[in-house]
């Protein structure tokens, strides 16, 4: 008798509760679930889809911006300071190997260890289209996603004087 006398309250003299008052209740939870949970699933889709209608025309933008940078000719963009002398460079390397080999010995020397420690990653050819971007205006975020996008480090836009062992020249 103790055990069921919890608090003062003899549970053998309690009434059993109202069989459809609970089942009122349970109906009435399931359904107001049931209508946040569809309510919930709704918004959730109409964000998803806003979210792919902005991601199809940032790439729309993206493919037609590239588009317009390819057609920007390649001399223009070496002009940010740093990539000067790199111009000048090249004259000075192509008479050489033709003509004055034996006379000059040190430049050949200085040069060949050059070619094999990497290209600049502002020079490579994997990386050139996005540092144009860079130049036009692209914001930067944006071009190191469309690099992510490609399978390329985009880190490597933080330092355009980075020399890349495997980079690739024209």
């Amino acid at each position: 008798m103790e055990s069921s006398a919890i608090m003062g309250v003899d549970k053998t003299q309690v009434p059993p509760l109202n069989q459809k008052r609970i089942l009122a209740f349970v109906n009435h939870f399931l359904v107001n679930t049931c209508n946040f949970l569809n309510e919930f699933a709704l918004g959730c889709e109409t964000k998803f889809v806003e979210m792919e209608r902005q991601l199809q025309k940032t790439e729309a933008s993206l493919i037609i911006l590239e588009a317009k940078l390819a057609s920007i000719p390649t001399d223009h963009v070496p002009n940010e300071g740093a990539s000067v002398p790199a111009q000048s460079e090249k004259p000075t390397e192509v008479p050489m190997p033709d003509s004055e080999i034996a006379p000059v010995s040190e430049e050949p020397v200085d040069e060949t260890p050059a070619e094999p420690a990497g290209v600049r990653a502002c020079e490579d050819v994997r990386y050139k289209k996005f540092f144009k971007m860079l130049h036009v205006g692209v914001p930067a975020p944006a071009v190191k996603q469309k690099m992510q996008s490609e399978g390329l480090e985009p880190r490597i836009l933080d330092t355009p004087e980075m020399i890349l062992a495997d980079g690739v020249r024209e």
